[in-house]
């Protein structure tokens, strides 16, 4: 309704905030949230990245981070004050994790797990590096593995054609949808038989 407004947070808030705000509601209020955090861990002088020891200059580098990981510890220890730190964005990295970065023109290729010379990777606007996840090698390897298989065995279109195209995606999908919806009913299945056996037992 265009006269409506929404009630939050103890202020009226018109119904168009959307647009008002360039951004959903919900983002503004979580950008509006980090930046309050930001200024006043400015004012306590506790800006210092955490990993490399670098003044955090702008808020798109802050983040709150975890001074010991707490998957293998327990919930307790992600609630833990005393155990959170701020850290730059780039350098707050899950435990095991390895982010992908241009080393003296080479990039690691997470398909053979190896670093190899930039130039064997395909340009790829969508990653941050600007370069496929996989070198050229596995990614024609995958390409020749798909080319392979021939022609759609579940809707019959000709590979290479529009139809296939088009429709090859739609059909696979509808696929994927039956087999998950079969392995569902197999499991819910198994599960009442393995209930109705334990009741039998237990009689």
């Amino acid at each position: 309704m265009p006269g409506a407004h929404l009630f939050v947070s103890g202020i009226i808030m018109p119904s168009d905030n959307k647009k008002l705000l360039g951004m959903p509601f919900g983002t503004a209020c979580h950008k509006l949230r980090k930046l309050l955090l930001f200024h006043l861990v400015q004012k306590l002088g506790e800006d210092v990245c955490f990993r490399c020891g670098e003044l955090i200059v702008n808020v798109e580098d802050f983040t709150i981070d975890h001074k010991e990981a707490w998957r293998n510890k327990g919930a307790e220890f992600f609630w833990d004050l005393s155990n959170i730190a701020f850290s730059h964005s780039h350098c707050n990295i899950p435990t095991g994790m390895v982010r992908r970065e241009i080393v003296n023109g080479m990039l690691w290729c997470s398909k053979c797990k190896l670093p190899l010379e930039i130039n064997r990777f395909y340009k790829d606007k969508k990653q941050r590096t600007g370069y496929s996840l996989t070198c050229k090698d596995c990614n024609n390897a995958q390409r020749r593995k798909i080319k392979a298989q021939g022609d759609c065995i579940h809707c019959g279109a000709k590979r290479g054609t529009k139809p296939f195209r088009v429709t090859h995606n739609v059909c696979l999908t509808f696929v994927t949808r039956i087999n998950n919806r079969d392995s569902n009913q197999r499991k819910r299945a198994r599960r009442i038989n393995l209930s109705l056996h334990s009741s039998e037992t237990t009689q």
